[in-house]
């Protein structure tokens, strides 16, 4: 979990940075460093916090990352499998990281075992499929 307190977001010009944010005078910025006195201006309504979770494939998931997952639930019948998409969110009534459009009722658990398509300022059509 050492990313956990790492954050993204889109600089003015659209290109992502990630490292620690901090907000100056109204502003929000990420420095690639704790106390550094560089940082990146960022667009505040990109600002992704990290999961400190990584994808089956190494990748890094943030908050609003669109992910894909095969999810298992119960039915009359037993257990049914589905290959799902959803969006990683933040759940303040659970204090953790959660993926939308889940079938059972844990969905942090397939964090570790999803695979990461993009994020919803990227690849917005992804988010249609949900």
């Amino acid at each position: 979990m050492k990313y956990r307190h790492l954050s993204k977001a889109k600089t003015c010009n659209g290109k992502w940075v990630s490292g620690f944010l901090h907000c100056k005078d109204d502003k929000w910025y990420i420095s690639n460093k704790a106390g550094s006195p560089f940082a990146y201006e960022v667009r505040p309504d990109t600002i992704c916090q990290c999961t400190g979770l990584k994808d089956k494939n190494g990748k890094l998931i943030w908050e609003n990352d669109v992910v894909g997952f095969w999810d298992t639930y119960s039915t009359e019948n037993g257990q049914a499998e589905m290959n799902c998409i959803g969006k990683v969110v933040w759940d303040d009534e659970t204090i953790s990281f959660q993926v939308t459009n889940r079938l059972s009722a844990e969905s942090y658990e397939v964090l570790d075992e999803c695979s990461v398509f993009g994020n919803i300022f990227d690849n917005p059509e992804l988010i249609k499929e949900i």
